[in-house]
């Protein structure tokens, strides 16, 4: 190469990066002029590729919030803490500094009456009227699944196509509204009954031998200051876990709720109450949370919840300022509380610990270790971004116990469930889990993921038994023990911007299945996408 080409070659890559920096700037300056708000205060879903980023930025230092511990975020949220990291994007490898230049200019939400700025999301439909903006996206995903060797079940080869449709909106600067509504319908399935029962999951229509399961959500916002209220069909998660979360699990389906949020520069403060699906009607769960921003990369969160029903919404559990734990004995000691405190430590940039401990039942005056009425859950992980100056890798690895008697309860309506799934942690109680992962991520459209868990269960469901036969013991996996090892590999590429294409490859090795001696299996599952993604 000579001088010339060589030149010319440093001058086009200047010259693009100049051009990249320069979008951001116009953006920023739209922002600025315009006075008003650049991201509306609706939720971002909990799939979106956004989350990983944000994991990473906060990990690596780039911004300090409490806020990723309850999520959803807001587009507000998100936005802010992508600014943060476009102030210090060299610290980022090429592949996140360009994720975070797409990013940026699909949460930036153009001025009321202003053209969409460079690189911001397309729509598909925008309507603004005075000071309302409405922006309608869409999403849609065909997908195929393989399922081969389960115990007890046939081999599957299912079609799995769904189709959704999302509504944000803002009504001046306070008021916003988010809805959405997805139809899925699948093909191959060997269950084909149709159900409307919440207790055995969620509702499914089968016509012929296409199954059709749908979902829904709508809420509406106020957002004034440091406060914010939402009302209405939302989904919600709590915890420090980047993959598990023990008292509001980040998987469980929506919830209609009232939840309440006041957020400041060193501690938030959130509530919410929900209505469960399952069991019964007449259902609920109530829960509050403090998020402390303490100096040294500390963040703590301490929380209550409770599960009750069998009655009306008591109105004691509408005020979020009272001890839950002091309530409800004051109630007659009925309900399911819960407490714990969940804990987030910076290391150093790059390297973050986590740890949760969920307190279902406790009594100090007996052994913590021995005792059923000490029912407790723990979790404890570590995330490694750019390990070893890898800047397109990241390293996990967590590990999760559930005492036997946790999550469950005397009186059935008050089991920790939800459409028949548990409100916490999946692996149910008198289990545990070792959890080792690795991102890797050389381009921005390609990201690689390559996991192995170890689990282990013993005898019992959530749903019981609720203590043991001797009425003092606990003994964690006694008995006949489930053990599964699985390896699981996942790729997504992106096409074009909001096309994504992919796999996953699964394998599990169980042992014992269903706590059944010398039952064994192999499970294999594999599942490729083509998802379109324009929200």
């Amino acid at each position: 190469m000579n001088g010339t080409e060589q030149c010319c070659r440093i001058g086009k890559r200047d010259l693009t990066g100049m051009m990249k920096r320069l979008r951001i700037i116009v953006i920023a300056s739209i922002v600025a002029l315009s006075g008003q708000a650049v991201a509306q205060s609706t939720y971002v879903p909990l799939d979106h590729q956004v989350y990983p980023l944000l994991v990473k930025g906060e990990t690596l230092g780039l911004f300090e919030s409490y806020r990723m511990r309850t999520l959803p975020l807001t587009r507000t949220e998100v936005l802010e803490m992508l600014t943060s990291m476009d102030r210090a994007r060299e610290k980022l490898s090429r592949a996140d500094a360009d994720l975070l230049e797409q990013m940026l200019g699909e949460f930036t939400d153009p001025a009321i009456g202003e053209p969409a700025p460079p690189g911001s999301e397309p729509h598909a439909f925008r309507y603004e009227e005075g000071s309302t903006q409405i922006f309608v996206d869409t999403r849609v995903t065909q997908e195929f699944h393989a399922h081969r060797d389960r115990v007890h079940l046939e081999d599957e080869t299912i079609s799995k196509t769904s189709a959704s449709v999302h509504l944000r909106a803002r009504f001046g600067d306070h008021v916003f509204l988010g809805a959405s509504a997805r139809s899925a319908l699948s093909v191959g399935e060997k269950r084909l009954e149709s159900h409307f029962d919440p207790s055995q999951g969620q509702p499914q229509v089968v016509v012929g031998r296409t199954v059709f399961t749908d979902q829904t959500t709508g809420y509406v916002g106020l957002r004034y200051g440091s406060f914010n209220l939402f009302a209405g069909r939302m989904y919600l998660g709590w915890g420090s876990g980047v993959y598990e979360q023990l008292a509001v699990s980040a998987s469980n389906e929506p919830m209609e709720m009232v939840r309440f949020v006041a957020d400041f520069e060193a501690f938030r403060f959130s509530y919410f109450h929900a209505n469960l699906k399952g069991i019964s009607q007449g259902r609920y769960f109530v829960g509050h949370r403090l998020d402390i921003l303490l100096p040294r990369g500390l963040q703590v969160g301490i929380y209550e919840t409770v599960v009750y029903g069998g009655r009306g919404v008591q109105f004691e559990y509408l005020n979020p300022f009272v001890f839950y734990n002091i309530l409800e004995k004051q109630l007659g000691d009925l309900d399911n509380k819960t407490a714990g405190v969940d804990l987030t430590l910076m290391v150093t940039p790059g390297l973050r610990a986590y740890a949760e401990v969920f307190i279902d039942d406790l009594n100090v005056s007996k052994s913590i270790s021995r005792f059923w009425g000490n029912k407790l859950a723990y979790h404890i992980g570590m995330q490694w971004s750019q390990p070893l100056k890898w800047r397109e890798g990241e390293l996990f690895a967590t590990y999760t116990r559930i005492d036997p008697y946790v999550y469950t309860h005397y009186n059935p309506l008050n089991v920790y469930v939800h459409y028949n799934e548990s409100l916490g942690s999946k692996l149910g109680p008198n289990s545990d889990r070792y959890y080792f992962g690795i991102v890797y991520q050389p381009q921005r459209d390609i990201r690689t993921e390559l996991s192995f868990s170890s689990r282990r269960h013993g005898a019992g469901t959530i749903y019981g038994p609720v203590r043991p036969a001797d009425e003092y013991s606990k003994e964690f996996l006694a008995g006949v023990v489930e053990t599964e090892k699985t390896i699981d590999l996942r790729f997504r590429y992106q096409l074009h911007r909001n096309i994504f294409v992919g796999f996953q490859v699964r394998h599990s090795s169980r042992e014992n299945v269903d706590n059944l001696p010398h039952l064994r299996a192999a499970e294999k599952f594999f599942r490729v996408f083509l998802d379109i993604d324009y929200y």
